[in-house]
């Protein structure tokens, strides 16, 4: 969590990805990754400007 909240205050192109699980709705580090809290691959991405 701490690596999400770098990157969301470091960015130096003012966008920002997040990755949430579909399922139960976790923030990712990635969208390759497994949801922890339910273990689905089911990651929805999105970028915010």
């Amino acid at each position: 969590m701490i690596d999400t909240v770098k990157t969301l205050l470091f960015r130096s192109d003012g966008s920002v990805v997040v990755h949430e699980c579909r399922r139960c709705g976790a923030t990712l580090e990635s969208a390759d990754d497994v949801c922890p809290a339910c273990d689905t691959e089911d990651v929805a991405s999105f970028e915010i400007r």
